[in-house]
């Protein structure tokens, strides 16, 4: 399948990107890259998920955050096949190519579940009228996964995700799309962590990295700890 061309504000990220973004390890973020994204999504829903820059594969800001919740439920023992048969269903619910970066399946708590006549079980978000046909694994599993990352994401008003704070809300480190081609940055600037980090490595205080920049010193040493982190 041919590769889609990359999009300004859409974000550029590449296997090592998401590896250090998500802290996935990255011989399987290369994997996934380069045969779920560039194959098996394609496929299933009929869209072009990755682009290629001098042979590399890469993917937009909503591939990268979906990848995320594919890699957690296969680390809980699910499936590809099943994980792309609920994706397919749920592209179909949230008319979109991305809904495991759509907003109802991250800010809607109240989650029931109801037994149909025919006793096949149903999952409901909320107030909504989404309703779709898993197994029971998956109803435990996917608020399990996407809960905690409610503070990490924010949302745009076609609701889907907009910001990635790899530490939560409360830190200023942000993976924007709309900044530094998504590669992970101080929020409300165009700074970038590795610059900071880069300079505190070669032995600069973050006192003096704060003033060259203007920004609050716990700017710095969020930045350090998403270095960390990583």
């Amino acid at each position: 399948m041919k590769a889609a061309k990359p999009k300004l504000g859409e974000g550029i990220y590449t296997a090592a990107d998401a590896s250090r973004i998500l802290d996935i390890p990255y011989p399987k973020a290369k994997y996934w890259f380069s045969y779920y994204a560039r194959q098996k999504l394609s496929k299933s829903v009929n869209y072009i998920y990755h682009f290629e820059i001098k042979n590399i594969i890469a993917v937009n800001f909503l591939t990268l955050l979906e990848m995320n919740i594919f890699f957690k439920l296969r680390e809980k023992g699910f499936k590809t096949k099943d994980i792309i048969a609920v994706h397919k269903r749920m592209a179909t619910q949230f008319e979109t190519p991305y809904p495991f970066a759509h907003e109802t399946l991250y800010i809607e708590r109240n989650i029931k579940i109801n037994t149909a006549k025919r006793k096949k079980k149903y999952l409901y978000f909320g107030d909504t009228n989404l309703f779709l046909h898993l197994d029971k694994g998956l109803q435990t599993t996917f608020p399990e996964i996407v809960m905690p990352l409610c503070e990490k994401i924010s949302f745009d008003n076609a609701q889907l995700a907009s910001r990635y704070y790899p530490l939560g809300q409360h830190r200023s480190v942000v993976v924007d799309p709309q900044h530094q081609f998504g590669q992970p940055t101080i929020e409300g600037t165009n700074i970038l962590t590795e610059t900071l980090v880069s300079y505190y490595r070669g032995g600069e205080s973050i006192d003096f990295i704060a003033s060259i920049y203007r920004i609050d010193p716990k700017n710095i040493i969020d930045a350090i700890d998403f270095a960390k982190a990583a």
